[in-house]
């Protein structure tokens, strides 16, 4: 839902003329506010945010992949920000980002949280954050060959899974396993047969 730019929240009715030109739309999703900007205009309007109007708590960042949706972009980037001064004062920033391109300059300087919502966001999307000093995989093996929650990534994997051992254990021992060819949970519980069989079987009373 659209709604009138000049009064829906106090955020924007604290930027200078030339900065809400930079706001493409405001709208609201289950009671939250949300802005949208172009990359071009994000690092101008977090600085903003945090210098000027004391936005102090970068609450995450993330990103929504909007592949085969018609969308401006690929890619939007979301900020989550919070006024500690005023617990209501709380909004969204999304940047939209050209899939070509897929970067935007870190805001780590200016909320030192960012470190680990743009590391995530990185690990899981691919999207790089110029200037954060630590992109390094966070939740993924260093060396694992792609980004889980694009859209176009196979819901079973490319096979990596088997690259990795399975350790289970057996009596007071742990001991590697060939690893399944796909994983046990596809998630949204949505489970495969080999998923509930572990269950069952891990369910039940150990010796």
């Amino acid at each position: 839902m659209v709604v009138e730019m000049s009064t829906q929240h106090p955020a924007y009715d604290a930027l200078p003329a030339d900065l809400q030109s930079k706001i493409s739309e405001i709208f609201e999703h289950q009671g939250q506010v949300g802005m949208r900007c172009n990359a071009v205009d994000q690092r101008t309007l977090l600085e903003h945010f945090r210098l000027s109007q004391n936005y102090d708590f970068l609450v995450d960042v993330t990103a929504i992949d909007h592949l085969g949706k018609d969308a401006p972009e690929r890619f939007e980037v979301v900020y989550m920000l919070r006024a500690l001064q005023n617990n209501h004062s709380f909004f969204r920033l999304h940047v939209w980002l050209d899939e070509r391109l897929a970067s935007l300059p870190s805001v780590f300087d200016l909320w030192d949280s960012a470190r680990w919502g743009e590391r995530e966001t990185h690990d899981m999307f691919g999207i790089v954050f110029d200037g954060n000093p630590d992109l390094r995989r966070f939740l993924m093996p260093e060396d694992f060959p792609g980004f889980p929650l694009l859209k176009d990534y196979p819901l079973k994997g490319r096979d990596e899974r088997r690259q990795f051992p399975k350790v289970v254990a057996r009596g007071d021992r742990m001991v590697e396993e060939e690893p399944s060819p796909y994983p046990t949970s596809i998630g949204r519980q949505m489970h495969t047969p080999d998923y509930i069989e572990e269950v069952r079987r891990d369910s039940k009373p150990r010796e």
